[in-house]
């Protein structure tokens, strides 16, 4: 399988939710030699965020991904402990290049993983710019890589339904601290080599 050499330059769109979560609950496998995950009064915070990549796109693909903020080598980063994408490419491609797990599913009505519907919007004023590193073990291997995500957000409420027995049961019935989407995302993901 054959899959685009980094840096990929991605845009699409994406809802993202923040959780707050009892750290033991949240897998840790992925973490990097040195690197731990960034809590609060014994909670991790949570990411989740379906995204879809669309035409533009190194790849276009969807995608679930679960994030946390960790500490690693001095300053804060980010860290993927469970991904899905539906994309063959991208799987093998983010595995081998940035050590992240991803996992191949299906997205949809039925799905044994998550489903979101996002509601109602304000607008955030002006285009928001985030740029740092993810910090990923994976096989045995770490792997640092850059990233810079753009894109003009609005707050939304969304309703998330995970599955009790599935793979983010540790999420059912949580409800999200926040929640954004955009339209408009711009990613860049690993550096020239």
């Amino acid at each position: 399988m054959q899959y685009p050499a980094e840096p990929w330059h991605m845009r699409g769109s994406l809802v993202i939710s923040v959780f707050r979560v009892p750290r033991e609950l949240v897998p840790d496998v992925h973490l990097p030699e040195g690197a731990r995950m960034i809590t609060l009064a014994g909670n991790a915070f949570v990411a989740v965020a379906f995204v879809s990549y669309e035409p533009g796109s190194a790849l276009t693909y969807d995608e679930l991904l679960v994030a946390t903020p960790v500490w690693d080598r001095g300053g804060v980063a980010v860290s993927v402990p469970q991904i899905w994408v539906d994309s063959e490419a991208s799987r093998q491609g983010g595995r081998e290049l940035w050590a992240i797990p991803k996992r191949l599913a299906r997205f949809g009505e039925g799905s044994s993983i998550a489903c979101v519907a996002a509601t109602g919007g304000v607008a955030l004023p002006g285009t928001w710019s985030t740029a740092g590193w993810t910090a990923q073990r994976l096989d045995g291997r770490d792997v640092r890589a850059r990233m810079r995500l753009s894109g003009r957000y609005r707050l939304v409420r969304a309703a998330w339904m995970f599955p009790a027995g599935g793979p983010l049961g540790y999420l059912t019935g949580r409800t999200p601290l926040v929640s954004f989407a955009t339209r408009d995302m711009r990613l860049t993901f690993g550096q020239a080599s």
